[in-house]
């Protein structure tokens, strides 16, 4: 998928029918957005400190982690503002998929791995973000939506820019497309739960 508007590297689009279930279940999508916004500045603090050594890393994935944290009290301001309750953490079976399938403990490749998949992580969610937005009708979603929408779409790029670092140009390329193949599949079985990767 090559979305002109967003240009994301995504093989396959969300369908609809995802935005339709999460627009009438706004409540729990709110919920597993600040869930996911809480973990993706963790898991950035946390491959940060998996390789001090590389300052470049360091510096963009500690500045992302708390951009993530400024989204995840946003979500939650919304939904105090809506008296929900976003209970405990819930689990996330499609990112722990994703993680599952980093079989190589080399380095670079483990490194490349890593920062490849939470470059599918952004892009899939500036893709489900951008699908909700043309179907609710909700004005404070689509604002949120709207706002947070275009930094996903930098973040997938921060994370690809910084695993093209550490490999030949063709390496990446391939290591890349596997992925992208991984994700196109790993996702047609899902879009059935109002979740941000349901």
């Amino acid at each position: 998928m090559s979305d002109p508007i967003l240009d994301l590297p995504l093989l396959s689009e969300t369908d609809r029918s995802w935005a339709e279930i999460a627009s009438a279940r706004l409540d729990l999508f709110l919920a597993d957005h600040a869930g996911c916004e809480q973990q993706a500045a963790l898991a950035a603090l946390s491959l940060a400190d998996r390789y001090l050594d590389d300052a470049d890393l360091v510096d963009r994935l500690t500045s992302l982690a708390m951009e993530e944290i400024v989204h995840f009290r946003r979500v939650g301001a919304v939904l105090r503002s809506r008296s929900i309750y976003a209970g405990r953490k819930r689990s996330n079976p499609w990112v722990q998929a994703l993680l599952k399938n980093i079989k190589d403990r080399r380095e670079p490749h483990h490194k490349v791995d890593r920062l490849l998949v939470g470059a599918l992580i952004e892009a899939r969610s500036c893709e489900r973000f951008t699908r909700l937005m043309e179907v609710t009708d909700d004005a404070e979603v689509k604002e949120l939506l709207a706002d947070l929408g275009p930094a996903e779409a930098r973040h997938w790029r921060m994370f690809y820019d910084l695993a093209a670092r550490e490999l030949p140009q063709e390496d990446l390329r391939i290591r890349w497309q596997a992925w992208l193949e991984f994700e196109r599949d790993l996702t047609a079985g899902g879009g059935r739960l109002p979740t941000v990767h349901g």
